[in-house]
């Protein structure tokens, strides 16, 4: 049962024109490119309830959270036709939680094969008249030891395999993730070395295995660099929101 969630005029003007200002830097970026349209993820981690409110309202649809307690709360409180992606970190005793929220639509972070197995299991224990929830596999392209994701072949095609099979039933594979490293990410004009990486894993594993993954790489810093390297989505937060305030004095309402 959501509630009514209120908010004040200035704020609504600011960030409809923020989100419109940058979804229409990344449309202008994606028709460059002749592609299908880039869609923008409006990362809204620890930012009230009404900011996303303002955003739904004015038509949005998708959101990415990072933390998955932050996010079963704001499921509780918005409309149930959010689109919920999480792109946090994922914690094997958190898959159960993620599994229970009835509108989870994409996890972005999916970095393990066990993880992947216990997803699948919870979400038919606990939501099995749900749709299944998307899953990008996260790949640790830049190999920074600070930063999750896959890097080894074996465990990516186990974990493909797997999400491709039979035996999965709760959850599906739609695409590849990940985070370039800072100095990569802002050394603007240059070719983005870890996207590289990430679209030649994509061809790889479309090659093997006949799928078409989407691509999930770019943020506020890099997301033009990573719209010309082929992305078919960007994760847009400060851009959009604003300054992030501490995680210990953020409020959801």
């Amino acid at each position: 049962m959501t509630q009514k969630i209120t908010y004040d005029t200035q704020r609504q003007n600011e960030l409809v024109q923020q989100f419109e200002h940058v979804k229409n830097m990344i449309d202008t970026e994606s028709n460059q490119r002749n592609t299908v349209p880039v869609s923008l993820l409006a990362v809204s981690k620890l930012k009230p309830a009404s900011d996303i409110q303002i955003l739904y309202d004015h038509g949005v649809r998708e959101f990415g959270e990072n933390y998955v307690q932050e996010l079963e709360e704001k499921s509780q409180l918005l409309p149930d036709d959010i689109k919920w992606h999480f792109i946090g970190g994922l914690q094997t005793n958190k898959c159960k939680d993620l599994a229970k929220i009835p509108n989870l639509h994409t996890i972005e972070t999916l970095d393990s094969l066990k993880k992947a197995k216990k997803l699948n299991e919870a979400r038919g224990k606990y939501q099995p008249d749900q749709p299944a929830i998307s899953c990008d596999i996260q790949i640790n392209t830049s190999h920074e030891s600070q930063k999750s994701g896959l890097q080894d072949e074996k465990e990516i095609f186990d974990t493909v395999e797997f999400l491709l099979s039979d035996e999965n039933k709760y959850i599906k594979l739609s695409g590849l993730m990940t985070i370039g490293s800072w100095d990569v990410s802002h050394n603007e004009g240059e070719e983005n070395k870890d996207f590289s990486k990430l679209v030649e894993w994509k061809t790889k594993i479309d090659d093997k295995f006949g799928t078409n993954l989407r691509l999930s790489m770019g943020m506020s810093a890099d997301f033009k660099q990573a719209i010309k390297q082929g992305t078919s989505e960007v994760r847009i937060g400060t851009d959009i929101f604003g300054v992030r305030p501490p995680k210990d004095q953020a409020k959801i309402l």
